[in-house]
């Protein structure tokens, strides 16, 4: 019978020794021969690039000039809080050329150098092949083209997504943007706060590209916009001034409309109406009398009290009476200390 004993022994994988980082870092002072880690950085791009995983992040860790670079998978090139800047001379600066690769650099500065003036770099960023391309904050100056979009490499099938946000790309002697599919290829670019300035063209778009661009200003070239069978849309906020030929886009976004300007109604015209003076006499304040008492009285002390009550005398009758009240009022009309208008007459009746 064959018995199988447990030795009890572990074994141990090493590590592998070409492991990749998902971040990696790269310094002025670095060293490619380092892992490019935060304290152990890279010298360039080139050299970090190969020790950083698909997906993965390279940060500029302070100034310096970090070389022109080939990315063939998904990566991340983030300059961030340092002058993060890549030189070339006679070639391009970046290379983008994988189908499945979706790219953003940021904050960098990309020149092209030569020894002798005249634009003999090629391209600022050259997409051979990608899913997607992302530029945030990328100043790019001295190529062909700032940025080149062939899109060679990738599907007819798919549409090869490119935004350039808030991107400066000045003194390129052919053009700033060139989209510019090969024959059957396809990509939609959004340009977003931009500048294109001092080059031959701005912005060109040919069959199988669109381009939509907000913000930005495409001043100071020879052509402003070049387009053969294809769009470009104007999305609101765009200039083009200082150009030997300003061109036009291909349609102005609805939202761009400016506001009707308000129309102020034009014053009513009111009829001056002219002011008639009326004349209203001034009212003279009435008088009046205060009937004085009467009954007792003969007929000429009652005669005398009205009248000197600005009271007159009215009609006087008679009646038969008491010997006593013979030749005296026995009765007035108006009872005594009624005030009524000066003049009133008070009829009385007199005994007989």
């Amino acid at each position: 019978m064959l018995t199988v004993v447990s030795t009890g022994l572990i074994a141990f994988t090493a590590p592998a020794a070409n492991a990749q980082a998902t971040r990696t870092w790269v310094s002025g002072v670095g060293d490619d021969a380092n892992p490019c880690s935060r304290t152990a950085p890279c010298k360039t791009f080139a050299g970090a690039i190969s020790k950083t995983a698909a997906g993965g992040t390279i940060s500029v860790l302070d100034s310096g000039g970090f070389g022109a670079l080939t990315i063939t998978k998904s990566i991340v090139i983030d300059g961030t809080g340092a002058q993060a800047s890549l030189l070339a001379s006679g070639t391009n600066g970046v290379v983008v050329n994988n189908p499945d690769a979706e790219v953003v650099l940021r904050d960098v500065d990309i020149t092209g150098v030569d020894s002798v003036p005249g634009c003999a770099s090629l391209n600022g960023v050259n997409v051979v092949a990608a899913t997607s391309v992302r530029l945030d904050d990328v100043r790019i100056s001295g190529f062909q083209r700032a940025v080149n979009l062939p899109v060679s490499g990738s599907s007819s099938d798919v549409f090869v997504d490119v935004t350039l946000n808030r991107v400066d790309a000045m003194n390129n002697c052919t053009a700033g943007v060139a989209a510019e599919p090969a024959d059957g290829k396809h990509t939609r670019v959004v340009l977003s706060g931009s500048h294109i300035s001092t080059s031959n063209q701005a912005l060109v778009a040919g069959p199988g590209s669109e381009v939509w661009v907000s913000g930005s200003s495409l001043s100071l070239n020879n052509v402003g916009v070049v387009k053969t069978n294809a769009a470009v849309h104007d999305m609101c906020g765009n200039t083009m001034v200082g150009n030997a030929t300003d061109s036009a886009f291909t349609d102005v976004a609805a939202a761009c409309a400016p506001a009707p300007t308000p129309v102020t109604p034009a014053p009513v015209q009111v009829p001056v109406q002219v002011q008639v003076p009326v004349y209203v006499p001034t009212p003279v304040p009435a008088t009046y009398c205060v009937v004085p008492k009467l009954t007792g009285l003969t007929l000429a002390k009652a005669t005398a009290a009205l009248d000197k009550a600005g009271c007159d005398l009215g009609k006087v009758s008679r009646a038969k009476a008491a010997k006593s009240k013979r030749g005296t009022v026995l009765t007035q009309a108006i009872p005594a200390k009624v005030e009524t208008r000066e003049g009133t007459k008070v009829a009385v009746k007199v005994g007989t």
